[in-house]
């Protein structure tokens, strides 16, 4: 059994935790933020792609009588109750693109708006083109959350997905049904390195220092979480350095976790668009005298939007048939697939696929910030945390089963009974393929790429396209790219100016006609 996790390779630290989990969907993960916040004594820190001022962290039944549970009044009074507290909030600086999206003012609202001892900063990303990816809280230097998770309008669902569900709301407007995951991790040790990782970006956004004082671990209701229990973990950036140096952690322990896999590779994604990714499975699946692993991967539908089907629509849509093509060639179960929200069609069809998350064998697991894309690997910055089974800890390799499980039910829609049958690795494909095809089955194969993209895809490589880099201008500068980027950097140039303006105009115009009609329905 090859070990997977190695410091100064594909991780920045190893520490150990004292507790640790899996919460599954915003519902249970901001009623977790709500209650750890609450009872902050010393300080809070977040860091996020985004942040928004109103979004209720607390829904339903749950909401305490007479408490305001939007986000920003709850840190602001928690402040002025409190002179002793410190909040500190990070955001990426968003790009221009992502202005219809955004709270407007945001620096007004957060830091001239809120008590002095709440600090807020803009934080920007020194490669162009990138964004600060990372998300995770720590309370009081004993307790932290990390993964996929912001907090920020439109992401809040439970783990049913129903079609119609009246909590599921933004500014009065039903939202789509959404998947993700975070872990929660207790202990000194964990807290210390993302304070430090957290410092170390709120210097570079020009902050002052962070007053950090001690505090005991808060008793907080984690509800809804898959126990891990104590363990080593490891934390893996990718960070982007103005000299070209990007560390590219991420990437490589993905990279090495599916050179591992014997018997089971299972990965959650928001997009499986990057070239190293597939390239990884490619050699894994081809790789002669190694037993043939059942590779299961949970994505999304559809793009989003325009911009994610330009940026990254037609990669993923080639990746998933170039790798269909292979495992066919080596006799390799591939499944890929989606989950239909539970409830009638007519509004939402698909639970929305946000999770980042990779099983190996059911000894190793990741979750975090980082799709499977190009630019996660290299251009934004990112951060994951791994578990690995090694020597006496039987248990682990219980307790990831037991999440893996509980995920392919979820997206399956099936009791914790009939999941049990999902616990085997051996013919887990088969049988996930099987759900599939029943009728009125949540859990649906990945098709074919669209009429649209197999035409897109007869006039374009989507990897000469500019919308999902590889590497910072920085790391370009330096020379740091292997020989295929070398060679895809030299076709970039001549081929992005024709993409964009010629082939890329009538590809865009007819994705730009697929997503009108759609919005018609």
């Amino acid at each position: 059994m090859t070990s997977i996790i190695e410091v100064g390779r594909n991780a920045w630290r190893r520490v150990h935790a004292d507790d640790t989990g899996v919460l599954v969907d915003a519902a249970d993960y901001y009623h977790a933020v709500y209650w750890a916040t609450s009872r902050a004594q010393s300080y809070v820190l977040m860091s996020g792609w985004q942040f928004d001022s109103g979004v209720p962290l607390l829904r339903g039944a749950d909401v305490p009588s007479g408490a305001d549970v939007r986000f920003l009044k709850l840190l602001d009074g928690l402040c002025r109750q409190r002179p002793e507290l410190r909040v500190y909030l990070l955001a990426w600086d968003f790009h221009l693109i992502f202005a219809g999206e955004r709270e407007w003012l945001q620096r007004v609202i957060f830091h001239w708006m809120t008590s002095p001892n709440l600090r807020f900063r803009f934080d920007d990303h020194p490669a162009g083109g990138g964004s600060h990816h990372q998300k995770f809280v720590v309370v009081d230097g004993s307790l932290a959350f990390l993964g996929g998770m912001d907090v920020c309008e439109a992401r809040w669902d439970d783990r049913r997905h129903l079609a119609d569900n009246p909590l599921r709301l933004s500014h009065g407007r039903p939202q789509k049904p959404y998947h993700d995951v975070q872990a929660w991790l207790a202990g000194r040790e964990t807290a210390r390195a993302l304070e430090d990782l957290f410092s170390e970006r709120w210097r570079r956004a020009g902050g002052p220092p962070l007053e950090l004082r001690s505090a005991g671990r808060p008793e907080v209701p984690v509800r809804g979480s898959l126990p891990i229990g104590g363990a080593t973990v490891a934390l893996s950036r990718t960070d982007p350095q103005p000299d070209g140096n990007t560390i590219r952690e991420v990437e490589r322990l993905f990279e090495d976790a599916i050179a591992a896999a014997d018997r089971l590779i299972y990965v959650e994604t928001q997009y499986l668009s990057s070239r190293r990714m597939r390239e990884a499975l490619a050699r894994r699946m081809r790789a002669s005298g190694r037993p043939r692993p059942e590779i299961v991967i949970v994505v999304n539908e559809q793009a989003e939007a325009l911009k994610e089907e330009l940026a990254v629509g037609l990669r993923q849509a080639r990746n998933l048939e170039m790798l269909r093509d292979i495992a066919s060639r080596t006799g390799c179960a591939l499944g890929c697939y989606f989950s239909l929200c539970d409830g009638p069609h007519d509004t939402f069809r698909a639970t929305y696929i946000h999770s980042k998350l990779m099983i190996v064998d059911d000894r190793f697991l990741t979750i975090g910030s980082a799709n499977l894309t190009n630019r996660s690997m290299g251009l934004d910055s990112e951060l994951h945390v791994a578990w690995e089974h090694e020597g006496d800890d039987d248990w682990l390799i219980e307790t990831i089963r037991n999440v893996r499980v509980s995920l392919l039910a979820e997206h399956a829609g099936l009791s914790a009974a009939a999941a049990a049958g999902l616990e085997t690795i051996e013919g887990l494909v088969a049988r996930l393929d099987a759900l599939a095809d029943r009728a009125g089955a949540r859990l649906q194969r990945h098709g074919a790429p669209t009429p649209a993209q197999q035409v897109a895809l007869q006039v374009v490589d989507p990897d000469d396209l500019p919308f999902d880099p590889e590497t910072t201008a920085a790391d370009d500068a330096a020379g740091r790219l292997d020989p295929i980027d070398e060679h895809s950097r030299r076709r970039r140039l001549p081929i992005v100016a024709a993409a964009v303006g010629g082939v890329g105009s009538a590809v865009a115009a007819g994705l730009l006609a697929r997503y009108l009609v759609r919005g018609r329905r």
